[in-house]
């Protein structure tokens, strides 16, 4: 069943409050006219906040399609959250592809990470976001994950706000954690994975010292968005 995506529109909260007729955004409007939909064709559609509802369509537009909710189906939240702090990629086209991959893995944040040894100044949020959004459907997934604005590595070291268990995948032949032996069950994850040219000696210092646990991802040197998909596929592994 084709999946559509209801940006701002709490799916549970509206069929509850009777409010059943939906118009769907341009962009989903447009995908209704292009999969040759019509009327009382029955559709599948998610709100990103962890709902799934049943939809029969009651008019096709290409700009403003009309659908009916006939029932709705909360999705129960993990009792873990995976967040991936990601220094951006020179290449752009890689980093849009590690997160496409991890929404389709299962990830719940991604922060774009500024560091010392980052070639890139510049960022579409926007435009990962669109991925992210496009990921989702195509996975099937209901909940999307939040992508953040990017912040540098000391914003995100000096955040005492959380409580989760906080590693760093540093490249080093020190380092003989690996991820796997050391990663914890239902319990919220942050990992933070360099860019290119790895993490400075003085950040990885500064991460320490604020209680990150530095971890290898293996024998074999992966580049960044690799290094990134392993964590994630790691930490949905050991909670399953």
């Amino acid at each position: 069943m084709h999946l559509f995506y209801t940006e701002g529109v709490d799916l549970f909260r509206s069929f509850n409050a009777g409010e059943i007729h939906l118009t769907l955004s341009e962009t989903e409007s447009a995908h209704v006219k292009v999969m040759r939909l019509k009327p009382g064709d029955q559709v599948l559609l998610t709100d990103g906040l962890g709902c799934f509802a049943q939809a029969v369509v009651d008019d096709v537009h290409h700009k403003k399609s009309v659908v009916r909710l006939t029932s709705v189906d909360l999705q129960p939240e993990k009792p873990y959250k995976i967040r991936l702090a990601v220094a951006p990629t020179k290449n752009i086209s890689r980093y849009e592809w590690f997160v496409e991959k991890a929404v389709e893995i299962g990830v719940d944040e991604i922060i774009p990470l500024w560091c010392d040894h980052s070639e890139r100044e510049r960022l579409r949020v926007d435009r990962l976001e669109k991925v992210a959004v496009a990921a989702m459907k195509q996975s099937l997934k209901a909940k999307l994950p939040l992508i953040s604005e990017p912040v540098s590595i000391d914003a995100e070291l000096n955040d005492s706000s959380r409580n989760d268990a906080r590693f760093i995948a540093w490249i080093d032949d020190t380092v003989n954690t690996h991820l796997k032996t050391v990663c914890p069950v239902n319990k919220d994850i942050t990992v933070l994975i360099g860019p290119e040219g790895d993490f400075s000696p003085r950040e990885v210092k500064a991460a320490v010292d604020r209680g990150y646990i530095p971890v290898s991802l293996g024998k074999s040197r992966l580049r960044t968005e690799t290094a990134a998909l392993a964590a994630c596929m790691i930490i949905n592994l050991i909670n399953e």
